[in-house]
């Protein structure tokens, strides 16, 4: 191809340039290129570098190769923009919706850079996954679930008023706890319709294993719900712990997401366990030890209230 071992000008355009999507990876994009113009990727980036030896795709050559101005292909591919490194903050890699695939006749596994909080393509009514749940990337037609919609629109609220960080870390806390209920059948009143919805049918113990793909759609209201509690600075910031704040939580937690909850249940909740932990930690006292009397307080009374009622102890999990 080089007789030379390289080659001192810009590569020439090539028969189909295809165009790449807002956000798409510059891997994605070079290995679309390729099979558009039947190469094969490797050789495609010989080309575009000049020489034998495959190098970094430089934003001119790509920008000769296909005929696309600069500016457009370094607003669309994120990771050829100056002082960008390979993972953008914030942002995570999903595969394209299908069906917007599907419109420009492209290979149906292209890889896009997408804010944390988007989990939905709502031009086509379609689910992409979660960043919580990186393994459960399986797509749904959600068009008849109207509720997993409202729930995107309250997750890009969230990222908006707590930014986007903040947002991540309490959706990945909400994840965890909705998927242990989900595994063992609480408050699934939510969730049995999304279930049936998507599988026609609903398992008779209501209950999913963490490796089923409809967890993550299925747990995404009541997630991106618990969410908005928990990112709260009320209950994540310092704050002087009192006797009533268990009452107070219990209640926002049934007001904002609709279950019937009663953290009371159960010291081996998940969601009572956080609630545990970010008091102790808030606690201007400290912990172990050094605990002062307003602590001890508190933690007697929570532990009177576990003890009180608790039908769902763990051998019942």
């Amino acid at each position: 191809m080089f007789p030379f071992g390289s080659r001192p000008s810009l590569p020439p355009r090539l028969p189909r340039p295809v165009p790449p999507f807002p956000g798409e990876t510059t891997a994605s994009y070079v290995y679309r290129l390729a099979r558009a113009n039947e190469l094969h990727p490797s050789d495609l980036r010989a080309h575009l570098a000049g020489r034998r030896e495959q190098g970094p795709v430089a934003l001119d050559a790509l920008a000769a190769a296909t005929g696309r101005p600069r500016h457009a292909l370094a607003w669309a591919l994120p990771e050829l923009r100056p002082g960008t490194g390979p993972a953008l903050p914030g942002y995570v890699r999903r595969t394209v919706c299908w069906r917007c695939a599907a419109r420009r006749d492209s290979h149906p596994y292209a890889a896009v850079w997408q804010p944390a909080e988007i989990c939905v393509c709502l031009s086509h009514r379609i689910w992409f996954g979660s960043t919580a749940h990186p393994r459960l990337h399986w797509q749904y037609d959600i068009g008849g679930l109207s509720e997993i919609i409202q729930a995107q629109g309250r997750h890009s609220r969230l990222a908006r008023r707590r930014g986007r960080q903040a947002a991540i870390t309490a959706i990945a806390e909400a994840s965890r706890i909705t998927a242990l209920w989900a595994r063992h059948g609480f408050y699934r009143d939510r969730r049995v319709p999304l279930i049936r919805e998507l599988r026609g049918e609903v398992p008779i113990t209501g209950k999913l294993p963490s490796f089923d793909d409809v967890m993550a759609v299925v747990t995404y209201p009541e997630t991106v719900d618990l969410a908005r509690i928990l990112a709260m600075p009320r209950w994540r910031g310092p704050a002087a712990a009192t006797a009533g704040d268990l009452q107070q939580f219990e209640r926002e937690v049934r007001s904002r997401t609709g279950i019937e909850y009663a953290g009371a249940d159960s010291r081996y909740d998940p969601l009572f366990r956080w609630f545990q932990k970010h008091r102790e930690a808030s606690s201007p006292e400290g912990t172990g030890e050094s605990q002062g009397p307003g602590t001890r307080q508190l933690a007697s009374s929570l532990a009177r209230q576990s003890q009180g009622n608790s039908p769902q102890q763990v051998s019942s999990i």
